[in-house]
């Protein structure tokens, strides 16, 4: 009776084992992220994901089109349009004598 236990509860282990590998197998084959039409920088060197190669904008874009381009690239407009004014005066005009030469 003893044997028969042994056999019944190691059944069941290896019947609970399948079953849980068949659950992961099923739900790793699920698996689809999404692959966004643009959404990674190739500046440093280059290199982009699978399926993706780097653009002029220095941005991987997806080799199929499919998807759009929604990042906003403001740090390249504002090196061409001056966005702030100088707000300080200066302290001393150009022909000032510095203290060391006046002799104070």
């Amino acid at each position: 009776m003893a044997i028969l236990n042994a056999r019944v509860k190691t059944l069941w282990t290896a019947l609970r084992l399948a079953l849980l590998l068949l659950a992961v197998a099923r739900l790793t084959a699920c698996f689809n992220p999404a692959q966004p039409g643009c959404a990674f920088s190739c500046a440093g060197d280059g290199i982009c994901p699978s399926g993706y190669s780097c653009g002029s904008d220095l941005i991987c874009h997806r080799n199929d089109g499919q998807g759009t381009c929604s990042i906003p690239t403001d740090a390249a407009t504002d090196l061409a349009t001056r966005d702030a004014r100088t707000d300080a005066q200066p302290d001393a005009t150009s022909d000032a004598k510095s203290d060391a030469t006046s002799g104070q």
